[in-house]
C-alpha cells in the first residue's frame, strides 16, 4: 500500500506491502521443506473445513467477540485456519501473550500507526480484538509514514542495512550459470537461494515463508537478472566511472532501456503484466496438529483499509490491502543468441528499495490471490521496463538527497503506487487501492532530468511527470476510487476468502 497527496509535507511516510510472487517455473523441483497442506492425510475429522474442527474447543470464545472482517468463509480455504480462532486459542498463555505484543509491534514498526495503551491493553485480554486494531483508513496510513521518516530523522529508529550485492562493477552474462572458482577469485557468481524460516512466535503460532516449488537454479537466474536490471536503473545518477555494466551478446550496456530492447533483438521474449495480491502482512502460520515434520496452515492476516465507500444502509467496504507489482518475464525464444536463459522479475517499491527483485523465491498462499490487470508484450513491455528503470532512478535519488527512511518507502510510495505510476504512464489506466505518494517530493529529482541536457527528451521522465498529474490521491474521495477498490480484490467472485470482501465487492459493485 501507498501515500499520495498533491500538498507540500514536512514529514515523511509509509505504508505496507510484501514481496513474493507467482509464474510457471522452468524446472520446479519440490524443496525438502514444511508444507502447506490442503486437506492433510494424517488429519482425523468429518468432511469439510477441516482446519476450523481442530480449533473447535475455543470457538465460543469467539463467537462471543462479534463478527470479525478476519472471518474467513467456511469450507472455501481448507488450507487456512481464521485468524480470530487462532488468537483465541493462543492468546491465553504467556506465550501467546508476548507473540500479540510482538505482533502490534510489527504492526506500528510497518505502518508507523501508534496503537494506543487501551487499545493494547484491551487485545491482550481479548486478543479477537487484535483484528480491530489492523483495520485503517488510508488517512491513517499516511499519517503514520509521517511518523515513521520523522522518527528515522531523529535518530529513533535505524533503517536496515541494505541487500548485498552478487555481482562485480562489470559482469559478463555468459558467466550467468557458471560456477565461482575455490577462492572466489574468478568465474560466475554465488546466488544462493534465499532461506524460507519459520519463526515460532508461540505454541500453535508461527511467523514465516515457505519454499516456492522453482529451481535453485532458476531462482538463481532470477537473482541475477534482477540485480541487472536495478543496477542499470541506478546508473543514471552516478558518475560514469561508478556506473554498473552487463556484457551481452559481444556488446557492454549501461543502459537498462538499451539492454532490454537488446534482448528483444537478440530472440528474446519479453513480457510485462501489472499483477496484485493480498499482502502478506503479518506472515502467520499455524501447524496441523500431531503433523510431524510440521505441516502448516496459513493463518490470513492481511492489513485491512476502512474505504469510506457505503451502501444505503451504511455498511461500509472493508478491503484487504494489496501488494502491486509488474512481472517482468523473459524467455529464450530458439533462435536467442548469447546464453540461452529464462528470468522472472517483479517491479515495485519495498521497504528494501525501489527497483527490480526476483520472483517467485517463496511460496504465495492461496488465500492472496492473484489478478494481472494488463498484459503487454514487444514494444509495450520494453516501454513499461524503460518507464520502471527511470522511476527506479528519480525514486532512489529522492531518497539518498532527503536522507528518507527505507529509501523513500511511503513517502515516494510504496508498490502501490510505484506500479500505478508505470501501468498509468504505459496504458493510460491505474488498477491499485490504494494510492498515497505524496507527489511533490518527486518533483525536484523530476525536474532535474527534465532539465538535463542529456536526459530532457527522454520519453520516460515525461511519461512518469504526466502520470503522476493524472492519479489521485485516496486520503480524499475521487471518481476512480470506486473502481479501484474493485479492482484491488484479486479473486473471481465466490473465491473471496473473507466474509468482508463478499460484502465488500457488494458494496463496490452497486
Amino acid at each position: 500500500m501507498p501515500i499520495r497527496s498533491n500538498s507540500p509535507t514536512t514529514g515523511p511516510q509509509v505504508p505496507t506491502t510484501t514481496n513474493t510472487t507467482p509464474t510457471t517455473p522452468s524446472n520446479p523441483t519440490t524443496p525438502a521443506a514444511p508444507t502447506t497442506p490442503g486437506r492433510p492425510a494424517a488429519w482425523s475429522g468429518p468432511a469439510g473445513p477441516a482446519v476450523r474442527d481442530a480449533f473447535n474447543v475455543v470457538n465460543n470464545a469467539v463467537r462471543n467477540t462479534g463478527p470479525s472482517d478476519f472471518d474467513l468463509v467456511p469450507g472455501r480455504y481448507p488450507d487456512a485456519v481464521p485468524l480470530p480462532v487462532v488468537l483465541a486459542a493462543v492468546g491465553q498463555s504467556p506465550q501467546g501473550q508476548a507473540a500479540l505484543g510482538k505482533v502490534l509491534d510489527d504492526f506500528k514498526a510497518k505502518t508507523g500507526i501508534e496503537v494506543p495503551s487501551e487499545t493494547r491493553a484491551a487485545v491482550l485480554s481479548n486478543p479477537a480484538a487484535l483484528t480491530k486494531a489492523m483495520e485503517v483508513t488510508p488517512g491513517q496510513l499516511s499519517g503514520g509514514i509521517v511518523a515513521l521518516n520523522g522518527a528515522y530523522q531523529s535518530g529513533k529508529i535505524k533503517k536496515g542495512e541494505p541487500a548485498p550485492q552478487l555481482l562485480p562493477q562489470h559482469f559478463d552474462l555468459s558467466k550467468l550459470d557458471s560456477a565461482r572458482s575455490a577462492d572466489g577469485s574468478a568465474g560466475g557468481i554465488d546466488a544462493p537461494r534465499p532461506k524460507s524460516e519459520m519463526k515460532q512466535l508461540a505454541p500453535g503460532l508461527f511467523q514465516g515463508d515457505l519454499p516456492s516449488a522453482t529451481s535453485d537454479q532458476q531462482i538463481k537466474r532470477n537473482r541475477v537478472l534482477a540485480e541487472v536490471f536495478g543496477r542499470l536503473s541506478n546508473n543514471a545518477s552516478l558518475p560514469a566511472d561508478q556506473q554498473f555494466s552487463v556484457k551481452h551478446g559481444g556488446k557492454e550496456f549501461t543502459s537498462l532501456d538499451a539492454f532490454a530492447r537488446q534482448l528483444s533483438a537478440d530472440g528474446y521474449e519479453v513480457n510485462v503484466s501489472f499483477d496484485q495480491r493480498i499482502a502478506n502482512f503479518s506472515n502467520l502460520k499455524t501447524a496441523v496438529p500431531g503433523s510431524n515434520p510440521p505441516q502448516y496452515l496459513d493463518v490470513p492476516a492481511p492489513l485491512m483499509v476502512k474505504t469510506g465507500i457505503k451502501d444505503g444502509l451504511g455498511k461500509e467496504a472493508v478491503v484487504p490491502a494489496v501488494h502491486s507489482e509488474m512481472i517482468v518475464s523473459i524467455k529464450a525464444g530458439p533462435n536467442a543468441k548469447g546464453p540461452k536463459f529464462d528470468a522472472n522479475l517483479k517491479f515495485y517499491q519495498g521497504v528494501s528499495g525501489t527497483g527490480f527483485f526476483p520472483a517467485n523465491v517463496h511460496a504465495d498462499p492461496s488465500w492472496c490471490g492473484r489478478v494481472s490487470h494488463a498484459q503487454l508484450s514487444g514494444d509495450k513491455a520494453l516501454e513499461a521496463i524503460s518507464v520502471a528503470g527511470a522511476f527506479t532512478d528519480v525514486v532512489n535519488t529522492t531518497a539518498r538527497k532527503m536522507n528518507l527512511y527505507a529509501d523513500g518507502y511511503g513517502i515516494t510510495g510504496v508498490c502501490n503506487d510505484s506500479v500505478a505510476v508505470v501501468q498509468q504512464a504505459v496504458t493510460g489506466r491505474a488498477d491499485a487501492y490504494p494510492l498515497l505518494m505524496k507527489d511533490e517530493v518527486l518533483y525536484g529529482a523530476l525536474k532535474e532530468r527534465l532539465s538535463d541536457a542529456n536526459k530532457a527528451d527522454d520519453p520516460a521522465y515525461k511519461a512518469i511527470r504526466k502520470a503522476m498529474r493524472e492519479l489521485p490521491s485516496d486520503i480524499r474521495h475521487n471518481e476512480s476510487q470506486k473502481r479501484r477498490a474493485l479492482a484491488s480484490l484479486p479473486w473471481a467472485a465466490g473465491k473471496e476468502p473473507f466474509v468482508s470482501s463478499e460484502e465488500a465487492r457488494r458494496i463496490l459493485s452497486q
